[in-house]
């Protein structure tokens, strides 16, 4: 049995008391930077040395992967990302195909995520939406926001501190008037969300109101493009 476990996004008192059971009884387990999982070990007060941790990422090389697949096949495993559920934009949804591929049973813990709470947090109706994951960093990047501003449902997207501010001067740049729902650093002591347009929130950066730290999650509050 491969078990995915959500851990906390931003305040450890989130994690479920199922996910510490299995945390505790866990002897293998995978996850996506072995340091960061040692850190949520400690925190819960749970002896990690007598665990084996194995990273695997988007990077991983297949023999490895092969590697892990043998280990599922013999013994249960756990999976755990940096933070939140291992899902979409985690490597873990490709272990997922394999698991449906090697006909290994699986189970998927629920919770901890950063969409869901923002999906219910949105002041419209959300019983249907359109769920990106992160923008391309680089190709079909200003494709793939046009595609949003343009689409029938709301659209929610993922954006790195990184590229934050790009995307909101490539919105900007398509005269998209409608308003911008950001919301920062979810269940975390300095946790921000602010209904903004592009222009408005470009501004309270630079007048560093709005503080580029962490992961953002956005969600476009329009389905049209109002043109000057």
């Amino acid at each position: 049995m491969l078990s995915f476990i959500p851990t906390p996004i931003g305040n450890k008192d989130d994690i479920t008391v199922r996910a510490l059971k299995l945390l505790e009884s866990v002897t293998v387990l995978f996850c996506e930077d072995t340091r960061t999982t040692i850190k949520l070990l400690r925190m819960y007060d749970i002896e990690w040395k007598t665990k084996k941790l194995y990273s695997l990422t988007s990077y991983t090389p297949e023999h490895r992967i092969d590697e892990y697949i043998t280990f599922v096949k013999e013994q249960d495993c756990w999976v755990v990302s940096e933070a939140g559920t291992p899902w979409l934009s985690d490597p873990w949804k490709h272990l997922i195909k394999l698991c449906w591929d090697f006909h290994l049973p699986f189970e998927i813990l629920p919770w901890a995520n950063a969409l869901i709470p923002w999906v219910i947090a949105c002041p419209t109706n959300t019983s249907s939406f359109v769920y990106k994951g992160f923008l391309p960093q680089k190709k079909w990047r200003m494709g793939a926001i046009k595609e949003i501003l343009q689409h029938d449902y709301p659209v929610f997207v993922y954006e790195s501190v990184h590229r934050i501010e790009k995307m909101l001067q490539q919105v900007k740049n398509e005269w998209y008037k409608w308003k911008i729902y950001i919301w920062r650093e979810i269940s975390k002591m300095h946790e921000q969300h602010i209904i903004w347009t592009a222009e408005e929130l470009i501004k309270q950066i630079e007048l560093w109101w709005l503080v580029i730290k962490w992961e953002f999650v956005v969600w476009f509050f329009d389905q049209h493009n109002v043109k000057n």
